[in-house]
């Protein structure tokens, strides 16, 4: 008799597996790793990567499915990165595990604008889990999938990105696979391409010094046979990148509650608890994921070096900025290309490099020369600290701290500074009127370089960088 259950209820497994396979495992949580749902997210920060994945569905109902699976991400240059996928899903009887390696290409349009491809192929293996005396059985169908049998497998995904926003859509299996066929491998054959998922995903900052921002996105699969197509919606909110926290709704499995943080800004993790379905007779059939990420490496970022100061975009804002907001983030403006490790040229402003040429030349008369020289010859004797003006002077090297388009939010960000115990004072940039609050300012570069420097080392200012407008 249990010989008989058994081998009603895989020929029953054969039946839905085959008429109903979604491609690929199924994860809730896409905001944490979205190259899991489409490749052309591989390295999307820019960073290399590695993340573990592991979901158990249905938690106290036996045989129960269960997903693990781990990845690694990379960018090899601006242009070009790569991707590795392993994952393990196992239900009832039937193991499925597959391996995929990933060629991802980026295609800058604009400014803060691009176009991502990525085509991903690999190998699969489907094997049944059965007994010695469970196999004893003249079925050729079971004794067929009792053996490993391999498949190929492959998908193919695009992502357009501007500033916060994300619109991708992915083919997620590319090539006909049978779950149990008689050969070794598949015939290599193209799907029909029904499998299909749509994603669109924005960012943005949100609150009293945008310490908070907000990612709703949205999902939507298609599969061959129309059966399981379903869509999903999801929102959360990010506290400082640090903390968050969101819910999601998918159409097939229900609600579920997401929680995340990151530890020391290396390693991030993911959980989701997925509530019962609403129409479910298992009230305690809840489903639990986890997710780990791990940097390796630091964040690759493209700097132009120029001989001398391209007028760019005042508001160009820093990659790091994924939402495109003016806000207190890095911003590279056209005349701050003075950082050091920003490798870039140290540029002094025109009429300090005249006073020191004509230092260096003795005068063709007699006259007494020019008395704009003269604070050159006694700049021992003069104070390096100019004095403070609401409008940003020439000359002047600011060690800014934040930078914002709207003036209360520049002293709202002062009053938070001052409550720390630090001086602060807000200019403003006559140039992109923009206001910027700065914590030192000095006629000399190197003065500046060493306060920003020593400012940095405290954990508040640890962005804090040199401008000079000239």
């Amino acid at each position: 008799m249990k010989r008989t259950f058994t081998l009603c209820l895989v020929a029953l497994f054969f039946s839905i597996g085959l008429m109903a396979q979604v491609p690929g495992p199924f994860y809730r949580q896409f905001y944490f790793n979205p190259y899991l749902f489409n490749p052309a997210y591989v390295a999307i920060n820019k960073e290399v990567e590695a993340n573990i994945a592991y979901r158990q569905q249905w938690t106290n109902f036996k045989d129960a499915p269960v997903t693990a699976g781990a990845s690694i991400q990379f960018p090899t240059s601006d242009r070009v990165a790569l991707g590795f996928n392993l994952f393990s899903d196992r239900q009832v009887l039937l193991q499925n595990s597959n391996f995929m390696a990933t060629f991802g290409y980026v295609l800058p349009l604009a400014k803060n604008q691009s176009l991502r491809f990525a085509l991903s192929g690999g190998v699969g293996m489907n094997k049944l889990d059965l007994t010695a005396e469970e196999l004893n059985t003249n079925d050729p169908a079971i004794a067929n999938a009792a053996s490993n049998n391999f498949y190929v497998d492959g998908n193919f995904g695009v992502v357009y990105t501007i500033a916060g926003l994300r619109v991708g859509f992915a083919l997620t299996d590319m090539f006909k696979s049978n779950a149990f066929n008689e050969q070794n491998f598949n015939k290599f054959e193209m799907s029909n391409l029904r499998n299909r998922l749509f994603s669109a995903s924005y960012r943005f900052n949100v609150g009293i010094m945008d310490n908070f921002s907000l990612e709703p996105y949205v999902l939507y699969r298609q599969t061959e046979d129309g059966l399981q197509d379903a869509w999903e919606a999801a929102s959360l909110l990010y506290y400082k990148n640090k903390i968050w926290t969101g819910v999601s709704y998918n159409q097939n499995n229900g609600l579920a509650l997401f929680f995340g943080a990151n530890l020391k800004e290396r390693i991030k993790f993911g959980y989701s608890y997925e509530f019962p379905p609403f129409d479910t007779s298992f009230p305690n059939t809840s489903s639990h994921e986890l997710h780990l990420g791990v940097k390796l490496g630091k964040k690759k970022t493209t700097i132009a070096k120029t001989a001398k100061p391209t007028r760019q975009l005042a508001n160009a804002t820093s990659e790091d900025d994924l939402t495109g907001n003016k806000n207190p983030a890095r911003i590279v403006a056209a005349d701050a290309l003075i950082d050091k490790d920003m490798e870039t040229p140290i540029v002094l402003p025109e009429k300090n490099r005249v006073a020191k040429q004509r230092t260096t030349e003795p005068p063709t008369t007699a006259k007494a020369p020019p008395t704009k020289v003269e604070p050159v010859k006694t700049a021992p004797k003069t104070p390096t600290r100019p004095a403070e003006s609401f409008t940003m002077s020439k000359g002047h090297y600011y060690v800014v701290v934040g930078v914002f388009s709207v003036m209360s939010h520049s002293m709202k960000f002062t009053k938070e500074i001052v409550n720390k115990g630090y001086k602060v004072s807000v200019i403003m940039n006559p140039k992109n009127n923009f206001y910027y609050v700065y914590i030192y300012s000095s006629l000399d570069l190197e003065e500046a370089k060493r306060a920003r420097a020593e400012y940095r080392r405290k954990n508040f200012f640890k962005e804090a960088w040199v401008f000079n407008m000239e």
